[in-house]
């Protein structure tokens, strides 16, 4: 529930190259030039991959500002290895829909509960559809990141 809430996606690929294979593939993959995203191993058999867009144009030190990330890691199976990904939007994209849905669901609670006027209700109503919008942008850069990796890797 909880990595839908904060719109992450948990997925599996089977490969049927053996584990050194892989990883020689997707280290070519991280070499390539003209990609939409930049990648690297951060372990033996765990990677990191970020989208090329940025969401946050200022630098703050520590701050993630890319629009979408995703880890990986490779497991050894019975016919080859499994491909473990996950994949987040930013982590701004994630929490801001969450509390602007809810500022605009209180906010037409107590414009109905104290009979505000209507400028109150409206408030809330756009805070809910800025919240909704926001989580389908998460969406839209998760899946561009997932799909641009996957075409790459030809899963």
């Amino acid at each position: 529930m909880m990595d839908k809430l904060f719109n992450i996606d948990k997925t599996k690929y089977a490969s049927n190259l053996i584990g050194d294979q892989l990883r020689q593939h997707i280290e070519e993959v991280f070499g390539r030039s003209g990609l939409n995203f930049v990648g690297k191993f951060t372990g033996a058999n765990e990677f990191a991959v970020y989208d090329k867009w940025t969401y946050i144009t200022w630098n703050v030190p520590n701050f993630k500002r890319k629009s979408a990330y995703l880890t990986g890691k490779l497991i050894a199976s019975g016919k080859g290895t499994l491909i473990k990904l996950d994949l987040k939007p930013n982590p701004v994209i994630s929490v801001f829909p969450i509390i602007t849905v809810l500022l605009g669901v209180i906010s037409i609670i107590i414009a109905q509960s104290t009979n505000q006027n209507d400028s109150v209700i409206i408030f809330g109503l756009i805070s809910v559809v800025v919240g909704c919008l926001f989580y389908l942008l998460g969406m839209f850069f998760r899946n561009r990141l997932k799909n641009n990796f996957k075409k790459s890797l030809t899963l």
